[in-house]
This record gives structure tokens, sequence and C-alpha cells, in this order.
């Protein structure tokens, strides 16, 4: 699991860069306002860059269990209970996030001949956040739940 440390550090810090940029071009476009100058493609970068930022920030919290939840139900059962409701949770997680991943690839490809209208990229670059997001949330689901199996053979004394 230390590569994914490593994959952890590497979406951490670019969920920061991304995040720091789009606070960048925010104070540009406000900014703006009070100069002669017009930056048009301002909106258009903000709302990309916080797209990104939340494809690369959704599977570090997925790992970390940082979305909102109900868990005083959950909580109530016996830990081994516990464990199979939060299996059963990463492995729709995955799923899902594997319908997103093949009809975002499809998605993307429709990108292809469009453009963005201020920033003139390709809006394959845009689209192609849904199938990064869901192929990095299938990885990371899958993760999870190692890491889950992993954490109930150490509980049951059997290997530390």
């Amino acid at each position: 699991m230390k590569q994914m440390e490593k994959v952890d550090a590497t979406l951490g810090t670019t969920t920061i860069l991304l995040f720091a940029g789009l606070l960048l071009v925010v104070v540009i476009q406000i900014l703006s306002r009070y100069f002669p100058y017009d930056f048009t493609w301002t909106e258009e970068l903000s709302r990309y860059l916080f797209v990104y930022s939340i494809v690369t920030a959704a599977p570090l919290a997925l790992r970390k269990q940082e979305f909102i939840r109900i868990d005083m139900l959950i909580l109530a059962l016996p830990k081994s209970i516990q464990r199979i409701y939060e299996t059963v949770i990463s492995v729709l997680i995955i799923l899902f996030s594997a319908v997103l991943f093949v009809f975002g690839l499809q998605f993307t490809g429709l990108g292809l001949d469009f453009y963005a209208p201020t920033l003139g990229i390709p809006m394959a670059y845009a689209y192609a956040a849904v199938p990064i997001l869901g192929l990095l949330l299938i990885v990371y689901g899958v993760v999870t739940i190692i890491e889950r199996l992993q954490g109930a053979y150490d509980e049951k004394g059997e290997e530390s």
C-alpha cells in the first residue's frame, strides 16, 4: 500500500494546485472589473479548474471516509456487520464508477469536434473529467475494500 500513499500525495498536491489556480483565476476575474482589461476566459477556466479539483479530491475523500454520511444506526451494529455494510457500499461505488467510466469515455469522444468558446481548447479535455473520476473511484474503491479486509484479517490476530 506504499504505492497508494504516493498516489494519495500526488492527488492531494494536484488538488491543492488546482484549487489554488481556481482562487487565482477568480481573483483575476474580480480585479478585472476595476481595470480596463476584460478577461473573458476566467469564468470558463474557473469552471474547469473547479471540476478537476473535485475529480482529484473525491477519491481521497472516499479512501479517508470523509463524505457526509449518517452512521448512527450503522455504529449500533456489530463490527462484522459494519464491515460487511461498508464493503457492500464500496462495491456499489465501484459499479457506479464503472458505468461512469464507460459512458464518460463515450461522452469525452463527443467533445473532440467541439472547442471551448473562450479558451479554444477541445471540449474533450473538459469532458475527460468524467471517465478520469470513474477510473480513480474504481481504483480507490478496490483499495478501500482491500484495506478493510486486511484490517479484518489483522483484528482476528491471524497476522500482524
